[in-house]
């Protein structure tokens, strides 16, 4: 969660308690008295919870309630600044849970959910700070990853098996972890197309591991 909100209150407070303090002490020559700081730290932990409040309510804004990824909103306008940026190249890697489905028919809803948020975990563990991670729908997610350079897609194909390859729910079952990947602006110059390019890519590697 951010904290600009928070800050930017108690820049306004301080600002004002100084305008305060010159206004009624330095110009109109009223005494100073201790009570000054006691009224200064009443408006600062006002500020602080509403600047919490405001904080609160972006993240909750631009993430997905129950895996903590960015939603898709927040995905499109990520995608939007970088490609402001011109042709720097970035990676969309879309990632499905193999036979998700079944979990949930098998195990229940509460196991299936417990499965997105391990995965949702575990994959922004992993993207760190190259990029973003948001679920993109049921139990699809987009990463945007910044500057891939050389080798990328064998590169992030060998750490990601390596990484998260599979998953344990309950009662044992592994689930496999399938993606596709696509390069702005080789493969695309928009979002949809971009997409569409990276599952037709994760549809050829499930057939070829088949």
């Amino acid at each position: 969660m951010g904290v600009k909100g928070r800050l930017a209150a108690i820049v306004v407070v301080i600002l004002f308690n100084l305008m305060r303090y010159f206004y009624y002490h330095v110009l109109w020559k009223v005494p100073f008295r201790p009570s000054f700081f006691i009224l200064a730290a009443v408006f600062l932990a006002v500020a602080w919870f509403g600047g919490y409040q405001y904080d609160r309510a972006e993240y909750m804004a631009s993430r997905d309630p129950l895996t903590g990824a960015f939603n898709r909103r927040s995905l499109i306008s990520h995608f939007g600044r970088l490609a402001g940026r011109g042709n720097k190249k970035f990676a969309v890697i879309l990632f499905d849970l193999d036979d998700f489905k079944e979990i949930n028919d098998r195990f229940g809803h509460e196991a299936g959910d417990s499965v997105l948020r391990t995965f949702s975990e575990d994959l922004r563990s992993f993207i760190g700070g190259r990029g973003i991670v948001a679920r993109w729908g049921g139990d699809e997610f987009l990463a945007v990853i910044r500057d891939p350079e050389g080798n990328f897609r064998e590169r992030f194909t060998d750490e990601m098996m390596k990484s998260i390859h599979s998953l344990s729910c309950e009662g044992g079952r592994s689930i496999g972890v399938s993606f596709g990947m696509a390069v702005y602006p080789d493969d695309g110059h928009d979002l949809e197309t971009l997409v569409d390019a990276a599952d037709r890519s994760m549809y050829r590697d499930k057939l070829a591991g088949k």
